[in-house]
């Protein structure tokens, strides 16, 4: 599972010298995004083999074969796959069998494929960025190749609206130059595009709700506002009639995309008539009539007002904020935990009631009785919810000193910033990284802890490995095993460590890098440890407190 940025490309008909240019923009973006970038190197110092984040992004410099390579930025850390992007238009596109030879709109696929996001061309990014902060730089160079380069390529992925208006800005003002809306988030544009290239308009939709990158809503109304309507509603009953129940998570978000956008209870209710006299399987029998849509549009809030649902809303991601791949687990978790779903619309509860009623009169009395039962099911569940936003108001502000260290440990980024006035899209980026970066509570106790644990057992048990008085052979040594356990660090901290001149804080560096442990929390401390130069010192304050009770005994 992961977060992804794609762009899908066909290079036919781009020119080397269009090409060359874009990616010297491209990379004129890079520099300037406001948390410095950075890709991983192998580094040879001496005889040694070490890796390295760096902020150097081009790799093989004025070759045939130079690219930039992205992998993190270096202020918050975080770090995922990495992305990357060639000078040269042949080298960017050479394959083992020649020359490409793609025909057709990027946008297409064959009819078997309608569903899958990759187009008639080339997935010329599609890594995982897990929304980490890079993830903007990443969108903001797919955004410049796309205006650039508008009938070849097209942007998708996990891109939400904020942070793709964001982004668009950002790169119109960094290069100054006019952009165009990635094709995936323009539904007019999409859609007309899309449909010229299928004969059947139910392909063409299929196609266009694949792509488009918008929420389910906008979807659906630009369908409604730009494709024929009777196609448009013949897929929704194809689709809402593969499910077995309305009670399933995918026909509450189909049901709930219909009335956002349509606002006609009237007509779902036929539709869902219709979906039930055509199952010749007698399975929807009893889930699929009026009742049953009844009791699921009113647990899930339709008659209650949107001001008095409002507390749902702590459930959702805050939408100027990343979403991270830690959120997008949680968010599903929630969902598979009984998270409150909600029906994207409002109908007050006697309309509803004589909506259903003027299709089924004689069932008032039952219906009247749901709309009672469900509404209070609804309103209980609001007030557990209040109850759980109250017990996260305390715990906030029972953390609000540690809250103040996150603050004050995230403060440089800004600083770096302070002689320029810094734009509302670079606040955002800063915000992204600021809140990503991670922290660490009770640093000094726990390093003490920390580095005491570390010549009780990791020195003691391999004496002979720690009796060396060289720097040299500890900095060699740390080394080593960075490089064994396959993990990085950022260049300012290699250069911290080789600046380092106390033989025993490069013994607990040692110490902490041999360890064989891939326990998250320890793999998170080892790397917070080993790039904190500051922090250092406290490894070490133990064992002089040790020493100092030995001398004073000793006396």
């Amino acid at each position: 599972m992961g977060l992804f940025v794609h762009l899908t490309i066909n290079p036919e008909g781009i020119s080397p010298g269009e090409w060359e240019a874009t990616y010297l923009e491209s990379l004129t973006l890079l520099r300037a995004f406001p948390a410095p970038l950075m890709r991983i190197k192998q580094e040879e110092v001496g005889s040694k083999s070490r890796f390295s984040y760096i902020s150097d992004l081009v790799w093989d410099a004025d070759t045939p074969d130079e690219h930039w390579r992205v992998v993190g930025d270096s202020a918050s850390g975080r770090h995922a796959e990495d992305f990357l992007l060639f000078r040269h238009l042949e080298r960017q596109f050479r394959t083992m069998f020649g020359p490409l030879d793609i025909e057709g709109d990027v946008l297409w696929a064959p009819t078997d494929r309608l569903s899958y996001g990759d187009g008639n061309g080339i997935n010329l990014f599609g890594n995982k960025t897990q929304g980490y902060p890079y993830h903007l730089a990443i969108l903001a160079v797919a955004i410049l190749l796309e205006t650039r380069f508008p009938e070849q390529c097209y942007l998708s992925g996990d891109i939400e609206p904020v942070q793709l208006g964001h982004m668009c800005r950002w790169v119109h003002k960094t290069l100054n130059t006019p952009l165009i809306t990635p094709i995936c988030f323009d539904g007019q544009r999409l859609y007309r595009r899309i449909s010229a290239l299928y004969e059947d308009p139910r392909h063409a939709i299929s196609r266009f709700q694949t792509l488009f990158g918008g929420s389910d809503e906008e979807g659906f109304e630009s369908l409604l506002r730009y494709a024929e309507r009777s196609a448009v509603l013949d897929v929704f009953i194809e689709e809402l009639a593969g499910y077995t129940s309305l009670t399933q998570y995918g026909a509450i978000q189909l049901v709930s995309k219909f009335l956002s956008a349509t606002q006609d209870l009237d007509q779902l209710i036929h539709i869902v008539l219709q979906i039930a006299q055509k199952g010749d399987k007698g399975d929807k029998s009893e889930e699929w009539d009026l009742a049953a849509l009844l009791r699921m549009l009113c647990r899930h809030y339709l008659t209650i007002s949107c001001e008095e649902r409002g507390p749902l809303g702590v459930f959702d991601h805050p939408q100027d904020e990343l979403m991270t791949i830690d959120d997008a687990l949680s968010q599903a978790f929630m969902i598979a935990g009984g998270k409150p779903l909600e029906v994207n619309a409002y109908k007050d509860a006697a309309k509803v009631l004589e909506t259903f009623c003027a299709v089924q009169p004689e069932k008032r009395a039952l219906f009247q009785e749901i709309i009672s039962t469900s509404e209070q099911t609804a309103r209980e569940q609001l007030e557990k919810t209040k109850n759980l936003i109250r017990e996260m108001e305390q715990k906030r502000q029972e953390s609000a000193q540690q809250q103040g260290q996150t603050t004050a440990e995230t403060l440089p980024l800004m600083e770096n910033h302070s002689e320029k006035a810094v734009s509302e899209e670079e606040a955002y980026i800063l915000k992204q990284v600021s809140l990503q970066t991670e922290q660490f509570a009770d640093k000094e106790e726990t390093l003490g802890q920390i580095g005491g644990q570390l010549r009780r057992i990791a020195m003691a048990d391999n004496a002979e490995l720690f009796s060396a008085k060289d720097r040299d052979y500890y900095l060699q040594g740390i080394y080593d095993a960075t490089f064994h356990h396959r993990f990085a660090l950022r260049e300012a901290a290699w250069n911290a460590i080789d600046r380092e001149e106390n033989v025993e804080i490069l013994k607990c560096l040692l110490a902490l890098a041999i360890i064989k442990k891939n326990e998250l929390n320890f793999w998170r401390w080892r790397i917070h440890v080993l790039e904190s130069p500051s922090i250092w010192r406290y490894l070490i304050e133990e064992r002089q407190v040790d020493a100092g009770a030995d001398d004073n005994g000793a006396e």
